[in-house]
Order: C-alpha cells, then structure tokens, then sequence
C-alpha cells in the first residue's frame, strides 16, 4: 500500500466516524455531508487500486535457457 492510499484509507475512516457522529448527535441532515465525503475518498481509494493493477500486473517476458548438451 503506497503512502497515498494509506491517506484516503484514512481520511475516509475518519469522515465516516465523524459523519455517524454528527448523525447520531444533530440528525441525518447534519452528517451527510461527512457521510459522503467519506464514500467519495473510498470510492477513489477502489479506483486507483482497479487501474493500478492493472498496470502492475504485466508479467514479465521469461528468459528461455538453451539445454546444454554433452558432446
């Protein structure tokens, strides 16, 4: 995990708690907006992971050894 996903891992954990928060203490009105930048972040987080592996996961070309023979 590169540092920048640790980040919005994060940043979209501590948004969702602050967002349940503000729900359960002022009502639905006042949390959302916590809420959805919450599911933003994570949402983003699942969108560099799906393309950068798509990048990443190219093999490699395999080197192929000639067989040694005795003469």
């Amino acid at each position: 995990m590169k540092l920048i996903d640790a980040i919005l891992l994060s940043a979209s954990a501590a948004f969702f708690i602050m967002g349940l928060h503000q729900i359960m203490s002022f009502g639905f009105a006042n949390g959302y907006w916590a809420v959805m930048i919450s599911t933003v972040l994570f949402f983003t987080l699942v969108y560099r992971r799906v393309t950068g592996k798509r990048i990443v996961d190219k093999a490699a070309p395999l080197k192929k050894f000639k067989k040694k023979t005795k003469k």
